[in-house]
């Protein structure tokens, strides 16, 4: 990935964290908890769905052309990665 794209990309994300923080916060938590949340930040339009790939499709149907910073409603972050390991006893 060029810098120019990172740079873009981390700027859409500041800029995305911002808006959800100062505006959507207030008027999303918590009647929405564990909801999804599509920001396109320069416009300052925003999609909600239940469900992450919903909510994707959605912003994407509309804004075509653009790109989106996605959080989960009343979580540090959208997914989480991993899982518990459990192991089996020799």
């Amino acid at each position: 990935m060029s810098e120019k794209k990172k740079s873009q990309l981390s700027e859409l994300s500041k800029l995305g964290k911002k808006f959800y923080e100062e505006k959507l916060k207030p008027i999303l938590e918590p009647e929405h908890n564990g909801e999804f949340v599509a920001i396109e930040p320069y416009s300052e339009r925003y999609f909600v769905d239940k469900n992450s790939t919903q909510v994707a499709l959605k912003a994407v149907a509309e804004m075509p052309d653009k790109r989106f910073y996605f959080a989960r409603i009343g979580y540090e972050y959208a997914h989480k990665i991993g899982g518990s390991w459990l192991k089996k006893k020799a």
